[in-house]
């Protein structure tokens, strides 16, 4: 998969720009707040039709203008023209000029990995923050999980509700019984995942490193991985009354938490900032090796401001890790020297010029 053209129409700094794209590497130079970030940000909305930045939509939209429209060729075995316009009162989703009103249906048909330097706190973050990019990742690419973690996502508010309120408590079994059908496919998916990134994040973190440190995840689930449904009637039969006392829904999928550990111990307690950010980036790599399995394609790989923090040797070892049919595309404080085939634009205010 590739992006072969990306339009912006007042869209954040951007009034009507049209950039052209490499198959391999892009690079953008530019100094700080001059709108390197808001292109990648363009992006990753085309894949998941939201920021990771913010979360209304019309805060996207230009000063003065009513709309930002985001649009983008790609190539996916064939040429997809996708577009989103942002208007005060929502978004419109088109693949190839026909209307898609299902945000659903129109998610992860550009598959991108996004790296930020914003993402060093995940391991410091509450752990809404660390499912939510697990859930992102999974949801780009399976359907029925996106499904699934939606209808949960509605299930557990409507329990809160009725938590809060007077308790039926037969309305409340019922709640439970609906809870553990979505919960069996989101705890066998995220499952899945931990276990194919696990077998990757750790040689690829000694290639990027030069260090023999052992890194993996744990999947800290609601339950155990085996006899799921049992498990989960006995967890919510269990927690009922606990749930009714603090009016709020105590157990579940909503409470989970992914551990990063560094030689058995939480990365959060003895990790330095290079190694966190070469933990971040071997685990963004293992998600590309995921999706390829997955789906059979390489996504797209946006780094933002990551070369910069690198020594020659680090960045050396990033840039042989990207394998020729991987796009990346790069931002940059500074000219810095890659090998390979390479196209550089230089960004300035709102502007796009390639070099």
């Amino acid at each position: 998969m590739i992006i072969k053209e990306l339009s912006l129409k007042f869209y954040r700094n951007y009034e009507n720009i049209d950039i052209k794209f490499n198959k391999n590497i892009n690079c953008f130079i530019g100094n700080n707040g001059q709108g390197k970030t808001n292109l990648l940000e363009a992006i990753l909305f085309l894949s998941l039709t939201k920021s990771h930045r913010l979360n209304e939509d019309k805060k996207l939209i230009m000063n003065n203008k009513s709309f930002s429209k985001i649009s983008s060729l790609i190539n996916d075995e064939e040429d997809k023209k996708l577009d989103i316009i942002i208007h005060q009162n929502g978004k419109s989703l088109s693949i190839n000029n026909y209307s898609i009103n299902k945000v659903s249906d129109f998610i992860g048909k550009l598959n991108v990995i996004l790296f930020s330097p914003d993402e060093l706190f995940l391991f410091n973050d509450q752990p809404k923050e660390r499912r939510k990019i697990i859930d992102q990742e999974i949801s780009k690419i399976n359907q029925k999980y996106l499904l699934a973690l939606n209808k949960y996502k509605n299930l557990i508010k409507e329990k809160n509700i009725l938590l809060k309120n007077k308790i039926d408590e037969n309305y409340l079994d019922v709640i439970n019984d609906q809870l553990i059908e979505v919960d069996e496919v989101i705890i066998y998916e995220r499952n899945r995942i931990i276990e194919i990134i696990n077998k990757n994040i750790n040689k690829i973190y000694k290639l990027l490193a030069n260090e023999d440190k052992n890194i993996n995840i744990k999947y800290k689930s609601c339950i155990d991985n085996k006899n799921v449904k049992e498990k989960l009637k006995d967890l919510y039969r269990l927690s009922k009354q606990k749930d009714i006392d603090y009016k709020v829904a105590t157990e579940g999928p909503h409470r989970e938490d992914y551990l990063f550990l560094m030689d058995d111990i939480p990365i959060v307690d003895i990790a330095s900032q290079g190694q966190k950010r070469m933990v971040i980036l071997a685990f963004k790599l293992a998600l590309i090796n995921y999706i390829y399995q997955e789906t059979n394609k390489y996504p797209v790989l946006l780094l933002d401001d990551v070369l910069s923090e690198l020594d020659i040797n680090h960045r050396k070892a990033l840039i042989n890790l990207l394998k020729n049919n991987i796009q990346c595309i790069i931002t940059t404080t500074e000219d810095i020297e890659i090998d390979g085939n390479i196209k550089k634009f230089y960004v300035e205010n709102g502007t796009v010029k390639e070099i």
